[in-house]
């Protein structure tokens, strides 16, 4: 490919031919993706970055530009958890020279891609990459307490719906990375849970949510109580995708 080195032109690219309208398949035969300005590398095994999610990431990256403009001479952190191929973690080291990012995943194939990427990019001194269970791939490190942001593309879709009328997604990208079973929100619900034990005082938790859920997500995060706002950012519809919660 024109742009598999990792220099200047490999960061920030209009392609010439897009593709962000064709379905994954397209996507992964071309190898590469672009993801808020950003090529990045695509692969079997790893959900193919959506145009839904650079919602998630100009929040993210918004957030961290406002606390490098209030500390300019502090070093950011940020959690990318559930990373697949790393579109957020590279997004935002990239777009914020200050942070540093953590990024993990349980699966093989999301972590091979993200150091893929991580390198590509030429990010190795600025993100690290690890494996494990949500956040006991980062327990132990003296990360607890430190974090500015945790940022998460959760699967939250309720196992019934995937199978009964969203088939299709797992034709060519994995299960893992839609199914949040029975109602949606397995993985969320400990996100919610485990986060704030990373987060400083002022940090900040960010995710993706499906259409419809923004009620049940508030109810979540009441039921919390270790969140003090909440706040949604909307699509190009005016529906609600992500939140955004501050502890």
């Amino acid at each position: 490919m024109e742009n598999d080195k990792a220099g200047g032109s490999a960061r920030f690219v209009t392609p010439a031919n897009p593709v962000e309208d064709q379905g994954p398949a397209a996507l992964l035969a071309a190898g590469h993706h672009c993801f808020l300005g950003v090529d990045l590398l695509v692969g079997k095994g790893v959900l193919v970055p959506r145009e839904e999610t650079e919602i998630l990431g100009r929040e993210v990256l918004a957030l961290l530009r406002a606390r490098s403009h209030e500390e300019p001479e502090r070093e950011l952190r940020m959690i990318d958890m559930g990373c697949g191929s790393g579109n957020l973690a590279c997004t935002a080291a990239l777009g914020v020279p200050s942070v540093r990012v953590w990024a993990s995943d349980t699966s093989d194939a999301c972590v091979l891609l993200t150091r893929a990427n991580v390198a590509r990019l030429r990010l190795e001194d600025r993100v690290v990459v690890a494996q494990g269970d949500l956040f006991v791939s980062l327990s132990g490190e003296g990360l607890e307490g430190t974090m500015d942001l945790v940022v998460m593309n959760p699967p939250y879709i309720p196992s019934h719906v995937l199978e009964a009328s969203l088939a299709g997604l797992l034709q060519h990208e994995p299960r893992a990375a839609f199914d949040g079973g029975p109602y949606g929100i397995t993985i969320l619900t400990r996100l919610l849970q485990e986060a704030p034990a990373f987060l400083n005082q002022e940090g900040h938790l960010l995710f993706e949510f499906g259409l419809g859920q923004a009620g049940l997500v508030r109810a979540l995060v009441e039921r919390n109580r270790r969140y003090s706002t909440i706040r949604f950012v909307g699509d190009a519809q005016g529906d609600p995708r992500v939140a955004v919660l501050k502890l």
